[in-house]
């Protein structure tokens, strides 16, 4: 039977590397919603230039179309998945639970202090590399070391957009944990990437063997 976990914290607490990590580990699909928009906006439809319109702005992508967007990704994830940026507030949870249904849902503290500083720094290279000016600077200052090209940052990471964007995360993404309360694990995403990772399996063993 299909499994399907959600990971949920403010921005920069980390929930795409842990999904990441964890799918392999789990041997399910991550979903990252963030990605799967970006990627739209990027392709210059339509459709991706409403987006686009919306991620510049710090605002969130209106549920009628992520919801679509990510009924049709869990489709395609037979063995389950761990959605990584969904749902993001209580009517997307409500659609999530009529379609799907959540086993567990993994939740990442981080400050606003924290947040703010790492979102800061990120770039990326055109082809979606990921870097961080602090935590995983580039050999070369400004340019990628796999394929050459040079770094950017993100529309969206620029301070205005950054503190809306954890504005929204706590008016209406922190109810959604409240909503599925009763299946919530919570782990310190201040901590190092292999301390979440770890505190993550063991949480959900933990979890498993009280069942």
């Amino acid at each position: 039977m299909a499994k399907h976990l959600l990971i949920l914290g403010p921005q920069a607490s980390g929930k795409g590397t842990q999904a990441s990590m964890l799918a392999q580990e789990l041997n399910i699909r991550h979903i990252g919603m963030g990605e799967r928009l970006r990627e739209e906006a990027a392709s210059g439809s339509r459709l991706g230039r409403v987006i686009k319109a919306h991620i510049d702005k710090g605002e969130l992508v209106p549920d009628e179309l992520t919801c679509k967007m990510i009924l049709r990704e869990i489709e395609r994830a037979p063995r389950g998945c761990i959605l990584d940026g969904f749902p993001r507030n209580i009517e997307q949870a409500e659609f999530l639970d009529k379609n799907v249904g959540v086993d567990t849902v993994i939740v990442l503290t981080l400050s606003d202090k924290t947040a703010i500083e790492r979102i800061g720094g990120r770039r990326e290279c055109p082809k979606g590399h990921d870097y961080h000016l602090k935590y995983n600077p580039p050999k070369r200052q400004g340019v990628c070391d796999i394929d050459g090209l040079p770094l950017q940052q993100r529309s969206d990471d620029i301070p205005a957009a950054i503190k809306k964007r954890l504005q929204l995360y706590h008016e209406q993404t922190e109810p959604v944990i409240e909503h599925y309360r009763s299946k919530v694990i919570t782990i310190d995403g201040e901590a190092p990437i292999p301390d979440v990772h770890l505190a993550i399996l063991k949480a959900l063993h933990h979890k498993k063997e009280r069942r």
